[in-house]
């Protein structure tokens, strides 16, 4: 970790804490992140991947205030529905590496895309018939 920011020249210093992550222009808070900051511009230090499990903390608390499917529900539909991501892209109508992009946080599903995997989830016959009609067997 830096002794002395390379914004200012302020001191760094250690801390474990709340971290403010903005998500599509909103503020969320993620606390108990091992962090540093500068006392004197507020510039805000992470190791290693810690900027990375921050932001995921920050989008899945968006998805909750936001009403969708957090990244681990939409993980857990598709494996309980056994497809790969591929195939639970085909079965939705959705391009390459979106359900990825989904389960890690770093895109969103649209309001539609949210809905209909609540339905299949919600409602499995319904998910039977879409797999049927569009070919697709569990993995």
């Amino acid at each position: 970790m830096v002794d002395t920011c390379p914004i200012c020249g302020g001191s760094v210093t250690a801390m474990h804490g709340t971290v403010e992550w903005d998500v599509k222009g909103e503020c969320v808070a993620v606390s108990g992140v091992e962090h540093a900051m500068c006392s004197q511009c507020g510039e805000v230090y992470f190791e290693g991947d810690v900027s990375s499990y921050v932001h995921r903390r920050a989008v899945d608390e968006y998805k909750q205030r936001h009403g969708l499917l957090s990244g681990t529900e939409i993980r857990a539909l598709r494996e309980k529905l056994g497809l790969s991501q591929a195939r639970f892209e085909k079965l939705l109508g959705a391009g390459p590496k979106t359900v990825v992009r989904w389960e890690n946080g770093t895109v969103f599903q649209n309001g539609t895309a949210d809905t209909l995997m609540r339905v299949l989830r919600d409602h499995p016959s319904v998910a039977c018939t879409l797999m049927e009609e569009k070919g697709l067997r569990a993995s």
